[in-house]
């Protein structure tokens, strides 16, 4: 009787091995580069957008698939992110108009759902949407004051003082994977991240108003998955 238990209790712990095993997710990791376009919106009365800044992301990419066709996407990206902005302020006892041009790296962790179909030959679609926190690392500013004066002063600052630590944002995005064997996949799509919180600190020396704005940016991934 006590053989028949011990063997009973093996058989259900292998039984119960073999199926943990086959429903162990499928884990993807890779690598991606995307060239993006980001842009500053601001929330500080007359400050106005004045384009934007082509930038790049480098990062690893991690797919967890719970089932055949939903996985839980992370990894970490080091992002150069930026944009432009133009607004009235001084500068000692003169007033004028500043051009900013901003940027900004940040180490970003996503946190996505990604969907994909079915192949079409060697083919899959995806999509994807969650969100991203963005730890700021550098923040630096081009700046060019003409004073009402005629006088027009030139500076490059360091910002990272007056700049929130954290971006937070909601990400989606979609792409094909084009599936080499059964393993190698190249990837391409677009993505689209939004802010979700004020990046910018500090205030404005001539009306006193605190400086607000948010950091959005598209991007083109490439990159590579195993």
């Amino acid at each position: 009787m006590r053989t028949r238990i011990i063997l009973i209790s093996v058989i259900g712990i292998l039984a119960f091995t073999s199926i943990h095993a086959q429903k162990m997710p499928d884990i993807k990791l890779g690598l991606k580069v995307a060239p993006n376009l980001s842009f500053l919106i601001p929330d500080t009365r007359d400050y106005k957008y004045d384009g934007v800044r082509m930038g790049g992301v480098i990062g690893l990419v991690s797919d967890f698939y719970f089932a055949e066709h939903y996985a839980f996407s992370t990894g970490f990206d080091f992002s150069m992110l930026g944009g432009k902005l133009i607004y009235p302020d001084k500068m000692k006892t003169d007033t004028g108009m500043v051009n900013s041009s901003l940027s900004f790296i940040y180490l970003e962790i996503p946190l996505m759902i990604k969907m994909v179909t079915k192949k079409f030959g060697p083919c899959t679609i995806f999509g994807q949407i969650g969100f991203g926190t963005g730890f700021r690392l550098t923040a630096h500013s081009k700046t060019s004051f003409t004073g009402e004066n005629g006088s027009v002063v030139n500076q490059t600052s360091n910002i990272t003082a007056q700049t929130t630590n954290i971006r937070e944002s909601v990400i989606i995005g979609i792409g094909t994977e084009i599936h080499l064997d059964e393993s190698t996949r190249l990837f391409a799509g677009l993505t689209y991240s939004n802010s979700l919180n004020n990046v910018l600190t500090g205030y404005n020396s001539l009306s006193g108003a605190n400086i607000r704005g948010f950091l959005n940016y598209a991007e083109l991934n490439l990159g590579i998955l195993f």
